[in-house]
This record gives structure tokens, sequence and C-alpha cells, in this order.
């Protein structure tokens, strides 16, 4: 990873198990948009009830899919406060 920046904005899609794919061969996303990359790792980790690996955020600066998500959590300059697990 290069410069993290928590404050870029940033979307998280959601792959939709189950459903059937698209004529073009995609499955079918759900799509959230954020301010910023923090609340965006917020949400994949505390409130989303989907699993990490079907999660993927946007970035200007990049994209994360699930390990990588937990990673970004467990940054130390994740500035958002973490839940107690």
């Amino acid at each position: 990873m290069t410069t993290l920046d928590f404050a870029t904005p940033a979307a998280v899609y959601e792959q939709i198990s189950g459903a059937s794919r698209s004529m073009r061969g995609r499955a079918p996303q759900k799509y959230r948009r954020f301010e910023n990359l923090a609340l965006a790792v917020q949400f994949a980790v505390e409130k989303s009830l989907a699993e990490l690996r079907t999660l993927m955020i946007e970035t200007d600066d990049g994209d994360y899919t699930g390990p990588e998500i937990r990673s970004l959590y467990d940054h130390n300059n994740y500035p958002l406060r973490r839940a107690v697990s």
C-alpha cells in the first residue's frame, strides 16, 4: 500500500450471493458511497452483514478486498474508534 489516506472518498461494493448473473456475465452488486475511507472500512467490518470476502472498497487511490479491508481496520493510523469484540 502507498501512503494511506483515510479521508479520501470511498465506495463499498457487495457481491450479492445467490443472485443470477446479468446478461453481461457480472454478478449483481450492492453499492454504498461513503464520505471517507475510514467510514467505509468501519461499515465493512462492523456493520455489514456480508463476509469481507464478498466486499470491495473502491477509492481513487486503489481498491481493497477481504483481508486488505481487515488490515485497514487494524492499521495504526485508523482514525475511528474500533468496536469492542
